[in-house]
């Protein structure tokens, strides 16, 4: 693929991600089942990716990593089916989590919304601190994905945010370099400083790409799986093993018919069909199948997380970001960012907005979810889900 034709696919896919983000946003509502939206965001973009580049019919499109919509203290990778499905409340926390590629080429981003029937409501405490915290969290390193700058820099920032806000950066969140039909390339690194694991000494250079991925937790933001199954696989296509239950050979053979290397939502790939969904346990103990754990924030309380991400290329002027950012959400955090403050200052750099192209008009339709009746919400997020989301 020549270099014009990559660059018109990463700005196509970053625009497909724009509109369906919009769109998604606008049905955070109390009310409504979290398994509809992410079912509503990847419908929508899979109409989208099928509606350009229609002439060349031979190219892998649609959703690069499936929509999730992770509430309150779960950090990440929650897609419900409709038996762990969970139906937002006032108040509610949620991350938008959403991926589009068109040939390969990608573009992810994140928006943090609050469900409540008043939007013109203030949000204070610490959801407005956590929202706070990874909203300039990810305008600083959108900021700092320049030649030259360096990794440890990038991390030692988003420390910083967070700190400033009493926050945390939450474990197992990265920001990844991506490269045509790769989501994690060679220059990923985690977003929290650990002490017991460095960060890799490399810095930016003109012409990659990364996807920032800026989760933030009101708490200590540790990660631990939650008791919601996974329900993201991806194959790894560097593992070969011989199987010996027909029904994961079956499994794996409808799975690899149908994927290729993004990952997918399990329940798409097996139906309804009892015999494939017995094959998964043997995929995921040889390793051809990773699971994607949904992962939640292990302190209780007063504890929300918030998340904001960015597809930003490197460029020899300086970061051009792909993908554009929602306006916050009106949190009124108490905590504020002195301008003369180092991360002022970086907030104060200039970035360039990518130019991106204007999309067709669906000829296909997606039917927009709607919320529930207020008493039946209250109903199903107490008789539909355990502890792990308050």
């Amino acid at each position: 693929m020549d270099i014009q034709n990559s660059d018109s696919k990463y700005r196509t896919a970053a625009a497909i991600v724009d509109r369906v983000l919009k769109q998604v946003v606008s049905v955070v509502v109390p009310g409504m089942s979290v398994a509809a939206v992410c079912s509503y965001a990847d419908q929508l973009i899979e109409a989208n990716c099928q509606a350009v580049f229609r002439k060349e019919t031979t190219i892998e499109r649609g959703v690069a990593f499936p929509s999730t919509v992770s509430v309150n203290r779960i950090i990440q990778n929650y897609a419900p089916g409709q038996t762990d499905d969970y139906v937002l409340c006032e108040g509610d926390v949620a991350k938008i989590d959403i991926s589009a590629h068109i040939d390969g080429c990608l573009a992810s981003a994140a928006h943090t919304a609050v469900a409540t029937n008043a939007p013109g409501t203030a949000i204070a405490g610490r959801r407005a601190d956590a929202i706070s915290a990874a909203y300039y969290a990810c305008e600083v390193a959108v900021r700092m994905i320049r030649p030259g700058q360096s990794a440890r820099n990038l991390v030692k920032a988003l420390g910083l945010v967070a700190g400033g806000f009493n926050c945390t950066v939450a474990t197992d969140t990265y920001t990844s370099q991506i490269d045509r039909f790769v989501i994690s390339g060679k220059n990923t690194f985690a977003n929290r400083f650990d002490p017991d694991m460095l960060v890799p000494d490399f810095t930016f250079e003109t012409g990659e790409t990364y996807t920032i991925d800026c989760t933030l937790s009101s708490g200590n933001g540790i990660a631990r799986e939650s008791s919601h199954g996974p329900t993201i696989y991806q194959r790894d296509v560097n593992q070969h093993h011989s199987l010996k239950l027909r029904t994961s050979r079956s499994l794996f053979s409808e799975i690899c018919r149908r994927y290729s290397v993004f990952p997918f939502l399990m329940r798409n790939a097996v139906g309804d069909n009892a015999s494939l969904k017995a094959g998964l346990s043997e995929c995921v103990r040889s390793q051809l199948l990773v699971p994607f754990a949904v992962t939640m924030d292990k302190e209780h309380g007063d504890t929300f997380v918030a998340q904001f991400k960015a597809t930003v290329r490197c460029h020899h002027t300086g970061p051009i970001r792909l993908t554009r950012a929602l306006p916050m959400p009106s949190a009124h955090s108490a905590i504020a960012i002195p301008p003369e403050s180092e991360i002022g200052q970086v907030l104060a750099l200039d970035v360039e907005q990518a130019n991106l192209p204007e999309l067709p008009r669906l000829r296909l339709q997606i039917q927009t979810p709607l919320p529930t009746e207020a008493s039946s919400a209250s109903a199903s997020a107490s008789a539909g889900m355990d502890v792990d989301i308050p």
